[in-house]
């Protein structure tokens, strides 16, 4: 799914750079229209393993585009804007509205180059990690990263970042715990050949996880009180042209965490009296092989293979540390200069700490592009997706076909 969003975007951005804006304003800022529309079936909307339902969605999507920088030749900021309204032909209790709107910037010199981002994104959709009955969990998700290379001499550079991502859940928030993610990489890249650097990197992380109140039983609820992991990544590597037709990046090394305890306590309800003394959870401390890489195969000039792995701590629907391997399989093929055909598999596997749950999920898909002029884009495509889980009532096979046709103007 993921990657038919991601060569969506691709596609869109190649074909459209040219299109004419809706309005200029001065020499360097351009105003795009920039919405879709799209007809969508699926086979089972609550990604419910006992009861599947189906329903046939419509969602118009109107949006606009700012670009700054043009005739500029060391800056530029592009802010994107869209407000989905879905509705459902059978659930129509689940009709919504949701706002996204995302910044993209960057600045060049002759030793360094800054670039950053931030986004804000309303959703309302289940998934395996966290999964309602006969509803939809709706969150917002904020986020941040600024990343920048400095050139100190012909053959060694420096890069630093720094990422930010925040989750807030809507609706069963008591379930379902608010979560902020920080990060800091810090790389060292050494020109191996003009086409190659090989690096040297460490990357901290920070996890901060709200409490959760859940029913335990009739007349009472178990609070999780919040708690936090630090992890560090320490790693080599190596970006560019790796192959004569391969080129991508990957960082390799070893990964760490160390987690905080929760304290556990039942309280009896209506009275809100403390059922035996509070218990504390034992997060112990991890380790385990670390990868971060993607890969672009160019097989020909028509068609191209991605291909991206994965290996990192992360946090459940309900809080649960984690540890998460993926690997994800796309590939793009150009028909003729109208057509296009995109294809993706993708497997992660979810390892939930300190609990003998454990996830599978499958996607796959197959998606149809034509672009008839530098305007429109119009596509169909397929989606599977199942999530095989040893803890009852978290697995599901999904199926979805939908027809999308794009404006920039």
């Amino acid at each position: 799914m993921y990657l038919v969003i991601l060569g969506t975007v691709i596609l869109f951005l190649q074909t459209f750079v040219s299109a004419a804006p809706l309005v200029s304003i001065g020499s360097n800022t351009d105003v795009y229209f920039n919405g879709s529309s799209s007809l969508r079936w699926t086979s089972n909307v609550f990604r419910d393993e006992a009861e599947e339902t189906d329903d046939l969605t419509w969602t118009l999507s109107p949006g606009f585009e700012v670009n700054v920088g043009r005739g500029l030749t060391n800056a530029d900021l592009s802010i994107i804007t869209r407000y989905e309204i879905i509705r459902y032909e059978d659930q129509d209790q689940l009709d919504t509205e949701l706002f996204h709107i995302k910044a993209v910037g960057s600045y060049t010199s002759s030793r360094l180059a800054l670039s950053g981002s931030a986004y804000f994104d309303e959703s309302k959709m289940n998934s395996g990690e966290n999964n309602i009955t006969n509803d939809l969990i709706e969150y917002d998700a904020y986020g941040a990263t600024v990343d920048s290379e400095y050139r100190v001499s012909p053959k060694f550079s420096f890069g630093a970042g720094a990422r930010y991502s925040e989750k807030v859940y809507k609706t069963f928030d008591d379930a379902f715990p608010d979560r902020t993610i920080m990060s800091a990489p810090f790389d060292v890249f050494y020109e191996l050949t003009p086409k190659l650097d090989l690096s040297l990197g460490y990357t901290f992380t920070n996890m901060d996880i709200e409490e959760t109140i859940r029913a335990s039983a009739p007349n009472q609820v178990r609070i999780i009180s919040d708690y936090e992991t630090d992890s560090h990544f320490f790693n080599i590597g190596a970006r560019g042209q790796l192959l004569p037709k391969l080129t991508g990046s990957f960082k390799v090394g070893y990964r760490t965490r160390s987690s905080s305890d929760s304290t556990i306590q039942t309280i009896e309800l209506p009275a809100g009296t403390l059922v035996g003394p509070p218990s504390r959870t034992n997060r112990d401390d991890s380790g385990m092989l670390g990868l971060d890489a993607n890969f672009t195969w160019t097989a020909t000039p028509k068609l191209a293979v991605n291909f991206d792995l994965s290996r990192d701590f992360g946090v459940g629907g309900e809080g649960q540390s984690t540890e998460k391997s993926s690997v994800i399989l796309g590939g793009n093929y150009s028909i003729n200069s109208f057509f296009t055909l995109n294809a993706n598999l993708g497997y992660i596997l979810t390892d939930y700490s300190n609990s003998e749950r454990e996830d599978d999920q499958y996607n796959a898909g197959l998606r149809l592009f034509y672009l008839p002029n530098e305007y429109w884009q119009i596509s169909t495509g397929y989606t599977f997706t199942e999530n095989d889980s040893n803890l009852r009532s978290n697995s599901y096979n999904d199926h979805s076909i939908d027809l999308t046709a794009t404006l920039r103007y």
